[in-house]
């Protein structure tokens, strides 16, 4: 919304639900917008998803490697918020 992801979003409308193929090229889009390290943190934010949660793979140090990355992702939608408000 904040990006302007419009043909991503109207896939998603018309699907009736996001998936993985969407997620990805909503990845891509944002990255191209806000930079590279978007999609680096995807990846590993995405790689916790699959293997901490559903394959139960990860230990604990696994996942305090990740979070680093999961929180630039919120920290970007933070700044953006922040900059459409103002």
């Amino acid at each position: 919304m904040y990006l302007n992801l419009r043909e991503v979003l109207e896939d998603v409308e018309k699907s009736g639900r996001w998936s993985v193929g969407r997620l990805e090229k909503a990845v891509v889009k944002i990255s191209e917008k806000v930079g590279g390290h978007f999609r680096s943190s995807w990846d590993a934010t995405w790689a916790l998803h699959v293997w901490g949660f559903h394959e139960a793979k990860f230990d604990s140090e696994d996942v305090r490697v990740r979070v680093p990355d999961i929180e630039k992702i919120v920290l970007e939608a933070q700044k953006l918020i922040k900059k459409e408000k103002t």
